[in-house]
C-alpha cells in the first residue's frame, strides 16, 4: 500500500487538503478579530456618550457642591477636636447627631415628597405644591428650635454640664438656618439647577472655612461658636435665594392642607424611618456617654469622622440620584433599575480602594488629623470604614424605593437595624466601649442594606403595581 494517497483520493473520503484547511480556517479567525473589535468599539462609544452626558455632569456638580459642605462639617470637628479636646469634642459630636436628626426629619416630609413629587406637576401645579412645602419647613424649623431651646435650659435646671447646654442653645439659633439652607438644596435639585445650588454652597463653605480658620488661631473656637457661624452663613444664603425664587412659589390656603397631607402620607414611613435610624446609628455616642463618658464619646465620633470622609460621594450620590430616579421612575420600573445598577457598578471601585486605605492607614490618619490623644483608635477606623463602604454601595437602593413610592420598604429596613442595635449594639458597647459600638454600627449597616437589596431587586423584576387613587390624582395635575 503506497504511503500516499492522490489528492483525487483524499476528496473522495471528505479528508481535506493542506490548501483547503487554510482557506477555510484563514477566513473564520479574521472574521472574530473583526467581531471582537467591532464589540470593543462600540463599547468605548458607549463610554464616551455617557460621561460627556449632560446627566454625568451635573452629577459630576452635585458631588463637588456637597463636598464642599462635607470637608466644612469635617474642618469643623478637627478643629474642635484639637483645640478643645476629647470631652467638648464630644458634646460637638453629640449636638451633631441632633441636628442630623432634624434635618433627616425635614427631608422626610418636605425634601423626599417634593423631589418624588413635582416632576409630575405641571407648572402651576408645582408653584403651589412647593408653597405648601414652604409652609411645612417653616412648622419643622418651629418644632426644632422650641425642641432645642428646652433642651438647653433643662440640662442648665439639672445641673448638667453648661458646656453641654450652651451647645443646644447655639443649635437653637443655628438650626432654622441650617434647615432653610438644606431646604433650599433640596428644592433645586429637585428642579436640577445644580449650578445654583454650587453658588449656593460656594458661599456659604468659603465664608464659613474663613470664619472658623480665624477662630481656631485666635484660639476662642468652641462648639457653639461653629454652630453659630455655619447657623449665620447659611441663613443669609438661603434667604438670598429663597428671595430669587420668590416668584416660583404661590400659596392657595385650601390646597395647603391637601399638599401638607399628602407630604405627610409619601413621608411618614421616612420619620419613622429616621427615628429607628438613630437607633442604628446616632445612638452609640449618646450609649457610650452613659456606660462610658463624653471623651469615649469623642473618641468613637473622631473615627466615624474619619470613616465619614467619604460622605461627599454618599450625600452627594443621594442629592443626585434623588430627582434622577423620580425622574426615571415617568419612564417605568425598569428604568430605575437600570439607574440604580449603573450607579452601583461605578461606586464599586472607588469604595473599595477607600475601605482598604482606611483598614490600613487608619490610626495612621487618626493621629496626624486629630491629635496624639486618639492612638490606638485603629481598629475602631477600621470597622468604621467597612460599615461606611456598605452605606455608600447601597445608598442608591434607597432613592429608587423612594421614586418608586416605597418608603416603607426604608423604615422596615432600618427596623431591622434597630432591632439589632438594640439587642446586639448597646451590649457590645457596655462591654467594649467605642469598639462594640463600631462593630454594632457595621452589623445594623450590613442587615439594613441587604435588606434594601433583596426588596429592590424583588420589586423591579416584574411588573409596576397599579397606582393608587392617591398617585393616580397627582399623576393627573
Amino acid at each position: 500500500m503506497k504511503a500516499t494517497m492522490s489528492r483525487g483520493a483524499l476528496s473522495r473520503f471528505n479528508i481535506a487538503t493542506e490548501d483547503e484547511v487554510t482557506t477555510s480556517v484563514s477566513p473564520g479567525i479574521s472574521e472574530y478579530v473583526r467581531l471582537l473589535l467591532v464589540w470593543v468599539q462600540s463599547i468605548l462609544r458607549r463610554w464616551a456618550s455617557t460621561f460627556f452626558h449632560p446627566a454625568v455632569w451635573r452629577g459630576l456638580v452635585v458631588l463637588f457642591d456637597q463636598g464642599l459642605y462635607s470637608i466644612t462639617n469635617f474642618l469643623a470637628g478637627v478643629f474642635v477636636a484639637r483645640i478643645c479636646g476629647k470631652t467638648e469634642y464630644g458634646f460637638y459630636i453629640l449636638g451633631f447627631t441632633l441636628l442630623v436628626i432634624i434635618m433627616d426629619v425635614q427631608f422626610s416630609l418636605s425634601g423626599a415628597p417634593f423631589t418624588v413629587f413635582s416632576p409630575r406637576l405641571k407648572r402651576k401645579s408645582r408653584r403651589l405644591y412647593l408653597g405648601s412645602t414652604l409652609a411645612c419647613h417653616i412648622m419643622i424649623s418651629a418644632i426644632a428650635v422650641a425642641v432645642f431651646i428646652l433642651a438647653g435650659f433643662v440640662t442648665l435646671a439639672v445641673g448638667e454640664s453648661a458646656a453641654f447646654a450652651k451647645v443646644l442653645l447655639a443649635l437653637a439659633a443655628a438650626s432654622a438656618s441650617v434647615l432653610l439652607r438644606d431646604f433650599m438644596r433640596l428644592v433645586l435639585l429637585a428642579k436640577l439647577q445644580v449650578w445654583a445650588s454650587l453658588l449656593m454652597g460656594l458661599f456659604v463653605n468659603i465664608a464659613t472655612i474663613g470664619v472658623l480658620l480665624w477662630a481656631y488661631f485666635e484660639q476662642w473656637l468652641t462648639p457653639a461658636v461653629v454652630y453659630l457661624t455655619m447657623g449665620c452663613f447659611s441663613g443669609s444664603a438661603a434667604l438670598i435665594m429663597l428671595f430669587a425664587k420668590r416668584k416660583k412659589i404661590g400659596f392657595v390656603r385650601g390646597q395647603l392642607r391637601s399638599h401638607i397631607h399628602e407630604n405627610w402620607r409619601f413621608g411618614k414611613w421616612l420619620v419613622a424611618r429616621t427615628a429607628a435610624r438613630f437607633f442604628t446609628l446616632q445612638m452609640y455616642p449618646w450609649i457610650i456617654l452613659a456606660f462610658e463618658s463624653p471623651a469615649a464619646a469623642g473618641v468613637y465620633g473622631a473615627c466615624m469622622s474619619l470613616a465619614t470622609a467619604v460622605n461627599p460621594v454618599l450625600m452627594g450620590v443621594s442629592r443626585y440620584l434623588g430627582p434622577s430616579t423620580a425622574h426615571a421612575a415617568c419612564h417605568g420600573r425598569a428604568a430605575v433599575r437600570r439607574t440604580v445598577n449603573l450607579a452601583m457598578i461605578i461606586l464599586l471601585a472607588p469604595v473599595s480602594l477607600f475601605v482598604l486605605s482606611l483598614l490600613l492607614f487608619g490610626e495612621w490618619a487618626l493621629v496626624k488629623i486629630f491629635g496624639p490623644s486618639y492612638a490606638g483608635a485603629g481598629p475602631i477606623v477600621g470597622i468604621c470604614a467597612i460599615g461606611m463602604g456598605v452605606e455608600l454601595l447601597a445608598c442608591p437602593l434607597v432613592s429608587g424605593l423612594h421614586a418608586l413610592r416605597k418608603p416603607v420598604a426604608a423604615f422596615q429596613a432600618e427596623l431591622l437595624g434597630c432591632t439589632l442595635a438594640i439587642f446586639i449594639g448597646i451590649p457590645a458597647v457596655s462591654l467594649f466601649g467605642p469598639t462594640g459600638a463600631a462593630v454594632g454600627m457595621l452589623l445594623s449597616s450590613a442587615a439594613r442594606r441587604a435588606y434594601h437589596w433583596v426588596y429592590f431587586q424583588r420589586l423591579t423584576s416584574g411588573a409596576l403595581p397599579e397606582l393608587t387613587w392617591t398617585e393616580q390624582k397627582w399623576d393627573a395635575q
